[in-house]
Formats: structure tokens, C-alpha cells, sequence
């Protein structure tokens, strides 16, 4: 055992060293939390697992994806409101393990329902209900953890959890009956007992959050452009899962999950090998045309509807992973309360979800000539375009998104080799140990949220600088 281990562990609880030790060995496991809680979404919302005669039960998944999400967006609203008391908690065992078992124990109510609908509605909607507001208390905690590293490193958890993900889904739907719904069921619990292993070696924050600062204006309108195009990705998919078979519905959403691996894989190889800034951000605009493309194929080609519901279907998974990125990016920037932007930004998620649903689902049956349908998709269709292209184009993630200096770790390092290097008489060796040291400096940094320029100034102090130097160097 390291000194650094015994330091940390000096003191603590038996089971709270047991921790510290378990997420020394793999550091990356409380990141699987959140691939648990991508997971149990895709397998709740597309899939026919916990339905029982799945033929006959069509509007059962539309049902149960209008409670939950309702009572997640609602809950994530309580919690935006607030986050000083919230963030108090969110990282606790207790409050972890309490989100996890409320979600697990939704789950087993909804099952329980199944297709008896009409006789257990009231079981069947306190189900959804629960399992809106037991993942709403993880999702938290998913936004801690991500908005607590530098955004590069956040967009490479985000995009291994959503692959991680993927392969949950897919091992649930080939699982034989009745363990796909032992795993749908534990699969909340499994988020929660990885996010436990992270919150016991979690820094205390310096800046305290009641000092944390407010998010900018254009955060508002970011927000507002993500509610118009979760409404508008959500209303082809909301007409199509509420008159398809749940079994339909499973084989539409394995489609869309292959298609979005493929897409992950992708972008995971082009942000490895390329080594210079990546304005990922950016990725926004493409992605919200094919979403209004794909409403437009859903309305004008009902034959290829199908098509449109999965087209949209990757589009709107890369999409939430852009707005994960940029939610950790503004947190990490500004220093803004995590609690608040995330918990606001998945709340109007899940809000214009849940509109753009239960509007598809008011109009499921339609055909092209009805007016009701041609209005809902033409004021969806311009609502997208005012928002995309006036109320927050793209120059304004710029403006929303400043530059982070060190942005890219790696770079970090081969920086300050090439600055070093350049010293006389000073070989590679101690170029690439010095640049490693600032390295580890600037992670120290980010666990204690210090600002860019007191962790420049720590990076100096490490380096055996006096103060006078210091100041002299940063021009203090």
C-alpha cells in the first residue's frame, strides 16, 4: 500500500478504507454508474422486456416513458432550485444508495403492472413515478463526477459509458426470461453501488456553493434550443411508440443502438488521434439538422417512418452526449454549481422530451392531410429553425464556451517537454519527468477546483519558485 493510501485512509471507516482501496485498483468504476444509468433508459423506454404480451400492450411503453419522464424532469427541477442543499448530499452513501433502491424498487412496481394496466393503474404509474425520481437523484451524481475532470477527459468517459452502455442494452435483450428483468431491475442499483465507490475519495470543493457562480445568459438560450429539439426528436418517436408492438419497439431501438456504436467508435478514434483542440461542441448543428431532417421524412413519408424514428434515434444519443460534454465543459470554465447546471440542463431535457411524446402520442394515427398533425410538425419544424439558426447560432458557443488553456492533457505534457528541452544541457528524460509533474499538478488542481491561475501558480511553487519570482513570472 502506497503512503498516500495510508494518508487517506488514516482515520476513516472500515468500510469507507474498503472503499478508498476498491477505487484505487480501478479508477475507473464509479464511471460505470453512469453506464449503468444510460443503460436502464434505453432498455426501460425501448424495449419490451418488462411487458408482458407484448402484442397487445402497444401503449403500455408510451405510458410508462410519459410518468417517468414527467417525474424526472420534475424532480431534477426541486433539485436545480436547491443545489446548495442538494449538493450537500448528492455524493452521500446514504442518499446514493436510497436513489438507486427507490429506482430498483419502480422497476419491480411496473413489472408487477405489466400488461394488467386497467387493473393496476395505480401501481403501474407510482412505478414509473419512482423510477423517474430514483434516476434523477443518480443523473445528479453522473454530473459531479464528469464535471470534476477537464472537459477532454469528461468527453472520453461520456463516450467509453455510452459504448459501455450499448453492450448493457443488448446483454439485457438477449438475456433468456427472468433474467433480463433481474438486470433491468438491478441495473439502478448497480449505478448507484459505482457511484458509492467514487463519493468516498471526493475532495471537498474549495469553493464552497453558496460562492459558486451563476451560469451565464447564454446558458438560458443554449437551454431553450435544447428543449425545441428534444420536443422536436421526440415527436416522430412518440407517434411511432405509441401504435408499434413493444416488440416492434425493441428491434427499432437495437438498430438505433448499433448504428449510434458505430457513430461512438468513430468519433472515439478521431478525438484520439487527433491532437489538436476540438471544438466537439460544434457537433451541435449537424446533429439538430438531421433531427429536423428526420422529423420531415417521419411527416412527409409515412411508408419510411421507421426509418425517420431511427435516424432521429442516433441523432438525439449523440446530441445528449454533446450536451453531457458542454455541461461539464461550463462547470469546469466558470466554476458554476454542478448541481444547478446539470440538474437544469437534463430537466429541460427531460421536459421537451416528454412534450414532444405525448404530442406524437395525440397524434399517433393520423395521416398527412389531417390538420392537427400538419400543424404540430410544421410548428415543431419552425420552432427547431428560429432556435437553431437565430436564437442561439453557432457563434454563440463560442461565446458560451471560452478557451480552456491546457485544454488537451496530452498536450500538457509535450508542452512544457518542448519548453524544458529547450533549457541547455537538460536531456528528454528530464524534459518528459517535468512535464509530467505539471501534469500532476494540474490534476491536483482540478480535484481541489482551483482556478487556472492558481494552479498555474501551484505548478510554480512545485518547481522550488519563491513568491517574488511568482509574481514577477504571472505579473501579480
Amino acid at each position: 500500500m502506497s503512503e498516500t493510501r495510508c494518508e487517506r485512509e488514516l482515520g476513516k471507516k472500515p468500510w469507507t478504507q474498503m472503499l478508498l482501496r476498491l477505487d484505487d485498483d480501478m479508477p475507473l468504476l464509479k464511471y460505470f454508474g453512469f453506464a449503468c444509468w444510460v443503460a436502464w433508459f434505453s432498455v426501460a423506454y425501448s424495449s419490451s422486456v418488462w411487458v408482458e404480451g407484448a402484442e397487445e400492450t402497444a401503449p403500455v411503453v408510451s405510458d410508462m416513458f410519459l410518468y417517468s419522464t414527467l417525474s424526472h424532469a420534475t424532480a431534477l427541477l426541486a433539485c436545480a432550485c436547491f443545489s446548495q442543499a442538494v449538493s450537500k448530499v448528492a455524493d452521500r452513501p446514504w442518499f446514493l444508495a436510497s436513489a438507486g433502491a427507490l429506482a430498483a424498487l419502480g422497476c419491480v412496481c411496473v413489472v408487477q403492472a405489466g400488461s394488467l394496466l386497467v387493473s393496476s393503474t395505480a401501481l403501474f404509474v407510482a412505478g414509473s413515478c419512482l423510477t423517474g425520481i430514483g434516476t434523477a437523484a443518480l443523473s445528479i451524481n453522473a454530473g459531479l463526477l464528469l464535471c470534476a475532470v477537464r472537459p477532454r477527459q469528461a468527453l472520453r468517459v461520456i463516450l467509453y459509458c455510452e459504448l459501455l452502455a450499448a453492450l448493457l442494452q443488448f446483454m439485457v435483450l438477449g438475456l433468456p426470461d427472468p433474467f433480463d428483468l433481474a438486470l433491468f431491475v438491478a441495473l439502478p442499483l448497480l449505478s448507484a453501488a459505482c457511484f458509492v465507490v467514487g463519493s468516498a475519495q471526493r475532495a471537498k470543493p474549495v469553493v464552497q456553493e453558496s460562492q459558486r457562480l451563476k451560469p451565464s445568459k447564454a446558458f438560458g438560450l443554449f437551454l431553450l434550443v435544447v428543449c425545441v429539439l428534444s420536443a422536436a426528436a421526440n415527436f416522430g418517436k412518440g407517434m411511432h411508440r405509441a401504435v408499434v408492438s413493444p416488440g416492434q419497439l425493441a428491434e427499432d431501438g437495437s438498430i438505433t443502438t448499433l448504428l449510434t456504436v458505430v457513430c461512438l467508435v468513430a468519433l472515439l478514434l478521431f478525438i484520439s488521434l487527433r491532437r489538436r483542440e476540438l471544438n466537439f461542441e460544434h457537433l451541435l448543428y449537424p446533429m439538430a439538422l438531421v433531427i429536423i431532417l428526420s422529423l420531415s421524412v417521419t411527416f412527409f413519408f409515412p411508408g419510411s417512418a421507421v426509418v425517420g424514428v431511427v435516424l432521429v434515434g442516433v441523432a438525439f444519443q449523440l446530441f445528449d452526449v454533446v450536451t453531457w460534454y458542454m455541461f461539464s465543459y461550463i462547470v469546469y470554465q466558470s466554476k458554476a454549481s454542478a448541481v444547478q447546471v446539470v440538474a437544469l440542463g437534463r430537466a429541460i431535457i427531460a421536459l421537451g422530451v416528454t412534450m414532444g411524446d405525448a404530442l406524437g402520442a395525440r397524434c399517433a394515427g393520423m395521416g398527412i392531410e389531417d390538420a392537427p398533425l400538419a400543424t404540430a410538425v410544421f410548428v415543431l419544424l419552425f420552432a427547431a429553425v428560429i432556435a437553431v439558426f437565430f436564437v442561439f447560432p453557432e457563434r454563440q458557443v463560442d461565446k458560451l464556451l471560452l478557451p480552456i488553456p491546457d485544454e488537451d492533457d496530452e498536450g500538457v505534457a509535450s508542452a512544457d517537454a518542448s519548453e524544458v528541452s529547450a533549457v541547455e544541457g537538460e536531456d528528454a528524460t528530464a524534459a518528459e519527468h517535468r512535464g509530467r509533474w505539471k501534469q500532476l499538478c494540474m490534476q491536483l488542481g482540478d480535484e481541489r477546483q482551483l482556478t487556472e491561475r492558481e494552479k498555474e501558480v501551484l505548478v510554480m511553487l512545485a518547481r522550488g519558485y519563491g513568491s517574488q519570482s511568482i509574481s514577477d513570472a504571472l505579473t501579480i
